[in-house]
């Protein structure tokens, strides 16, 4: 009986890990999430006030936005791999992969991230950044598509209450949008179906699945997918933003100097990204995309403030009330999968302890077979990156 209670508590608390650690492990987790909120809002203001119509120096809007996230990709690669070879950072993955495991593993993870961040980039040249954000909070609703359609989640009266609590507020949202413009709406509504899927993948790759173990670090996934995301923006800007009329004629190539300038442009907004981005796979890597989605409520909200400070934008009633009936959404899916999980912990716990009654079992083995189903608290305090996960968490 004793076992059996021991048992319990280390399932649902994570293991016998020691309160410093736990400590240390919430520190540098919040620190990553904080670090991902500074970069990841400097990054969509510093996007916005380049596609906007005023762009930089009063030059207007840059001409060619997913050109941009093309060459960004591309700066973003390069710098992983420098710095890989001054071994600021070390691989974890030993065994190089062939172009068709590449193709085929990397490939469609690296063109979705490549079309949500190409399409986002693009969308901001239509739409107020508040009402991008705002659209982008919906990311939770594909999340448990793609869970219903990989029968990963199965179809509850619960979850159908999520997508329809948002999908409210995604309505009100779009009918107090003084400054509605569809072209916009439809990209972002576009790339906000990318990132559910592209979380999902991300997660898998990080932290491995039932069939094999995680391809890498952070910044080795970094790595190998800004390549495909790169060749993919690129070849969408060459058939659809004409290259060869815009950029020409554009103040920002008008001239040999002018063209440094704008280099110097792109890689600012490229380093920018590229430490989001290796913040952001961190983030994943050592909690969950589920902890990314709850940790980017919170940033909408600031971000949905930050813009209407900086660039004027306005947050009608309805706007408001919309937006809150989409966090309400999320906070309900959030507190789903939370319960979920608690309760996978404790049947786990019960599980080895009713096994330990049949065999002779020391508590720090149960406590690590019961620790692979992580709470949402667990995932913040002590969360372990090198887990392998029998189930991913949506």
């Amino acid at each position: 009986m004793q076992r059996k209670a021991m048992a319990r508590r280390q399932g649902i608390n994570g293991g016998s890990q020691s309160e410093p650690l736990n400590v240390l492990t919430l520190a540098r987790n919040l620190g990553l999430i904080l670090a991902w909120y500074i970069l990841s809002t400097t990054l969509g203001l510093y996007n916005k006030k380049l596609v906007g119509k005023d762009g930089l120096f009063g030059k207007g809007a840059f001409p060619a936005p997913l050109f941009m996230s093309s060459a960004q990709f591309l700066i973003q690669a390069l710098l992983a791999k420098a710095v890989f070879y001054s071994r600021v950072v070390e691989r974890t993955a030993r065994n190089p992969m062939s172009w068709r495991e590449y193709i085929h593993t990397i490939g469609p993870n690296g063109v979705t991230t490549g079309l949500d961040v190409g399409l986002s980039n693009l969308s901001l040249a239509y739409i107020t950044m508040s009402f991008y954000t705002m659209c982008k909070s919906t990311v939770p609703i594909f999340l448990l598509l793609f869970a219903f359609i990989w029968r990963t989640e199965r179809p509850s009266w619960a979850l159908s209450g999520v997508v329809l609590i948002i999908s409210i507020g995604l309505a009100l949202l779009v009918m107090g949008e003084t400054a509605f413009n569809g072209t916009g709406f439809v990209l972002v509504m576009v790339a906000s179906c990318l990132s559910g899927f592209r979380f999902t993948l991300t997660q898998v790759f990080l932290q491995g699945h039932q069939e094999a173990g995680a391809l890498g670090g952070p910044l080795e996934m970094l790595e190998l997918l800004t390549p495909v995301m790169c060749v993919t923006t690129l070849l969408i800007s060459v058939a659809s933003e004409r290259l060869h009329m815009v950029l020409p004629t554009s103040p920002y190539f008008s001239s040999v100097e002018h063209a440094l300038i704008t280099l110097g442009i792109i890689s600012l907004g490229a380093a920018l990204a590229f430490m989001m981005v290796w913040t952001e796979y961190k983030v994943i890597h050592h909690t969950s995309a589920l902890t990314l989605i709850i940790a980017g409520t919170v940033k909408e909200i600031i971000t949905v403030i930050t813009a209407m400070l900086v660039f004027g934008d306005q947050l009608t009633t309805v706007n408001g009330l919309g937006l809150g009936i989409v966090i309400c959404g999320v906070c309900f899916f959030n507190y789903h999968k939370y319960t979920k999980n608690k309760d996978a912990a404790m049947r786990r716990a019960e599980k080895a302890g009713s096994d330990s009654s049949r065999v002779e079992l020391e508590p720090l083995v149960i406590a690590s077979s019961s620790s692979q189903s992580q709470s949402l608290g667990e995932q913040l305090g002590g969360g372990n990156g090198d887990t392998m996960h029998t189930k991913q968490t949506i």
